[in-house]
C-alpha cells in the first residue's frame, strides 16, 4: 500500500564526514523505553536492518560552490541537495516596518526522481513540505538579526526513496550552517512509523518499505535542537494511541539527538579543511591569526551561540 501524499515520510540523519568510507557500519539507536516494551527486530527488513535501525547516510557541505552555504545528503538511496544565498535586500514593499529578516523556501522534486509520483502530486507535497520547512527553520534561525534582509533555501530531489521531509531539514540546515547564518541551534530529524495490528514501531523506512506498510498504519516526522532539546517539527498522519506515540517520539528523539551530533562534527571538520586550506596560503600573523581558530572555529561557534543560554 502507498501512504497518502500527506503521510510522505521523511528521515532521521545519521550524516558521515565528507570522505565517507562506504563500508562504514550502520548507525543503530535504541530508545529508553522498559524493555519489555522494547521493539523487537524485523527480520525481513530489506538489508537486514532491525526496527530501530536507520539506513546508512553520507552528508558533506560546500556541495554547490555558487552558493553562500550548501549541503548534499544521502540518506539510503535517498539524495538531496540543499543551497543557500543571501542574505539580500527584500523587496521594497516588504522593508517597511520588518523588523526580522525573511525566509524563502523552494522544494523541488526532479522530473526523474521517482517513478511512483507523478507532476500533479509532487506539486502537492512541494507544497507540504515547503509550508513544514519554513515554519520550523524560521524558529531556529535568529531572523531578528537580519531587519530588512532575506534568504533564499533551495532543496533539490534528486531521488527518493522514502523519508525526504526530515532529510530537507536536516539537508537546510547544514547548509544554512555552512552559509554561516546565524541560528539558535542545529536541526536534525527521524522518521518513524507504527504498524497497526502489532504495534510494531520502524525507523526509517525506505521506499519500499513504505508501499508495502498495511492500511491503517501511521507516520511520524520529528525535528528536534539537538543541543537545547527543542521540538521544532512534529507532523503525523494516521492514528497514533498515547503509549504508541509516546514510544515514537522516544526514538525519534534519540535519533536526531545522535545524528545531531554527527552533524555538528562534519561541520567543525568542514571548518578544520578551510583553517587548514588558508594556513597553507597565509604567513606571519596570517597564520598565528588563523592557527588561533583551530582550538574551536569561531566562524562556525558564532553560527550556533545566540548567547541565550
Amino acid at each position: 500500500m502507498s501512504m497518502s501524499v500527506l503521510g510522505e515520510p521523511p528521515t532521521p540523519q545519521s550524516e558521515r564526514r565528507a570522505d565517507w568510507e562506504p563500508n562504514a557500519p550502520c548507525v543503530r539507536y535504541v530508545p529508553c523505553v522498559p524493555t519489555a516494551t522494547r521493539v523487537q527486530a524485523v527480520q525481513d527488513r530489506r538489508g537486514g536492518r532491525q526496527a530501530e535501525e536507520t539506513r546508512r547516510c553520507n552528508l558533506r557541505v560546500g556541495a554547490v560552490p555558487n552558493a553562500a552555504g550548501s549541503a548534499y545528503i544521502e540518506q539510503g538511496n535517498t539524495k538531496i541537495i540543499a543551497s543557500v544565498y543571501g542574505p539580500r535586500q527584500a523587496e521594497r514593499d516588504r522593508q517597511q516596518a520588518r523588523a526580522e529578516g525573511l525566509l524563502a523556501v523552494e522544494v523541488l522534486f526532479a522530473p526523474f526522481c521517482t517513478k511512483e509520483f507523478n507532476r500533479e502530486e509532487n506539486e502537492k507535497r512541494e507544497i507540504l513540505y515547503k509550508s513544514l520547512l519554513q515554519g520550523s527553520l524560521e524558529s531556529v534561525i535568529l531572523l531578528e538579526r537580519y531587519a530588512k534582509t532575506a534568504f533564499d533555501i533551495t532543496l533539490l530531489i534528486l531521488e527518493d526513496d522514502g523519508a525526504v521531509l526530515t532529510s530537507c531539514l536536516a539537508a537546510a540546515a547544514m547548509a544554512l550552517a555552512d552559509a554561516r547564518v546565524e541560528m539558535r541551534d542545529l536541526v536534525a530529524g527521524a522518521t518513524v512509523h507504527l504498524l497497526p495490528d502489532s504495534g510494531r514501531v520502524l525507523l526509517d523506512c525506505d521506499r519500499e518499505e513504505e508501499r508495502s506498510l498495511p492500511e491503517g498504519s501511521s507516520v511520524l516526522h520529528l525535528g528536534l535542537c539537538p543541543r537545547r532539546g527543542h521540538l521544532c517539527l512534529l507532523h503525523s498522519v494516521g492514528p497514533l494511541p498515547p503509549g504508541p506515540f509516546e514510544q515514537m517520539v522516544l526514538l525519534g528523539k534519540e535519533t536526531a539527538e545522535a545524528f545531531g551530533a554527527e552533524m555538528r562534527r562534519c561541520l567543525e571538520e568542514q571548518v578544520q579543511r578551510r583553517v587548514a586550506k588558508r594556513a597553507r596560503m597565509s604567513t606571519g600573523q596570517e597564520l598565528q591569526e588563523i592557527s588561533a581558530l583551530e582550538e574551536f572555529p569561531e566562524d562556525f561557534a558564532g553560527v550556533l551561540d545566540d548567547g541565550y543560554g
